[in-house]
């Protein structure tokens, strides 16, 4: 019998067009347009920070000054205008307005204290003038800062000492090409685990969401729930049947979603990827490891969405059971985004936040057999402790038939 009722559960959802396009093929579609057109907008919004020729203004330009910058002018993406004081004014409320984007302004008689120095306590000041609620302005600074001010200093000091080196002490990793010591796969997956987890806990949750309020409290709603409990069927078995159809439609909703976000992530790599190096490599067992994961994940979360729905009369008062728990869930897959380091074990064991969080390891390259086995054994536990209280909510009288 058991099998007739996950056979009715999979008919009833599988022979309605409607009812499959917007599980299953609608989600998929959604997230991959999503994060495309994400991941297309923030590629174009990088390269037109780097094509964008900067404007920025100078004051008080020494000289020396002018002609440094005028041997960079052709390498640097820039157009520099010198202006006299009584502009500095309009010229920061163009930046403010987000018309213009540095103002740089020297001290007056720059060039002979820099000279002087011997005879001055403190060397002169050059102040900068940016918006940095905008990014051609961050940009500019930036830019202006390393590439031409930095560059300038050197020039000055050369000019003091008659080589550079002679005011340079040392030098850092100037032939250490072995500096950086890193595991790139972990580099890679570390912006993925940002996202992906929190992804998954409000997907996989989502997905069960919307058909498991509708398999028990909209029977009940319709009155069909009281003529199913009058066969002769075991209740357990009517329960257990409505609980593993859901969980099957649930897993196939979860996986076309999870597909839609796969194949955005070509598109979406400046978003997500770190460092744009590319996708991370994973071992078949860290994809048996997911799996493992998002199944019982999908388990514990059909458990609370039937428990709920069994609880309810109808679908409206099922939504409104719901709602404060998908809240949690993903206050949950939201708040996995800004831990650091290495959890402690027991964390890997709370409902929910100890699967997201076992992902995020997986993506981090972190997950140990010890978190894995606490996370999956953890969501099997408090499921069938739902499963249980669900079979006993169809045993009891004033729950399945209360009008």
């Amino acid at each position: 019998m058991f099998n007739v009722m996950l056979k009715k559960e999979l008919r009833r959802v599988f022979t309605d067009k409607r009812l499959i396009f917007s599980s299953f093929i609608l989600p998929a579609i959604s997230i991959f347009l999503v994060y495309t057109i994400m991941g297309i907008m923030a590629s174009n919004m990088v390269d037109n920070v780097k094509e964008h020729r900067a404007s920025v203004y100078v004051q008080n330009s020494p000289e020396d000054f002018r002609d440094y910058y005028n041997t960079l002018s052709n390498e640097i993406n820039m157009n520099v205008k010198y202006i006299e004081s009584d502009k500095a004014e309009s010229i920061k409320n163009s930046i403010l307005m987000g018309e213009a984007d540095l103002l740089v302004e020297f001290e007056d008689n720059f060039q002979e204290k820099t000279v002087d120095y011997i005879n001055r306590e403190i060397p002169p000041e050059i102040k900068t003038y940016y918006n940095p609620s905008e990014e051609y302005s961050r940009d500019a600074r930036a830019n202006f800062i390393n590439e031409v001010l930095a560059g300038y200093e050197e020039k000055i000091l050369g000019n003091r000492f008659g080589d550079i080196n002679y005011a340079t002490a040392f030098v850092i990793d100037r032939t250490n090409d072995e500096g950086i010591i890193i595991n790139e796969e972990k580099a890679k997956g570390k912006a993925l685990s940002m996202v992906i987890p929190m992804l998954i806990g409000i997907i996989l949750f989502s997905s069960a969401m919307g058909i498991g309020m509708d398999t028990i409290a909209g029977e009940k709603e319709r009155g069909t729930m009281a003529t199913l409990l009058l066969t002769p069927v075991k209740r357990e078995t009517i329960a257990l049947g409505k609980v593993a159809g859901l969980a099957v439609v649930a897993i196939i909703s979860a996986l076309c979603s999870f597909i839609g976000i796969l194949a955005s992530m070509p598109f979406a790599s400046n978003m997500l990827v770190a460092n744009g190096g590319g996708m991370p490599e994973f071992t078949l067992w860290q994809y048996i490891q997911l799996l493992f994961i998002m199944l019982t994940l999908v388990g514990l979360n059909v458990g609370v969405i039937c428990l709920l729905s069994v609880r309810a009369q109808s679908v409206k008062e099922a939504g409104t059971y719901v709602a404060p728990v998908f809240m949690l869930v993903m206050v949950a897959a939201f708040s996995t985004m800004f831990t650091s380091g290495t959890p402690e074990v027991y964390k890997f064991a709370m409902p929910v936040y100890g699967s997201i969080l076992a992902i995020k390891a997986l993506l981090n390259f972190e997950l140990g057999m010890v978190q894995f086995f606490v996370s999956i054994i953890s969501s099997i536990v408090v499921t069938l402790i739902l499963v249980k209280a669900i079979t006993n909510s169809f045993n009891n009288e004033k729950i399945m038939l209360n009008p």
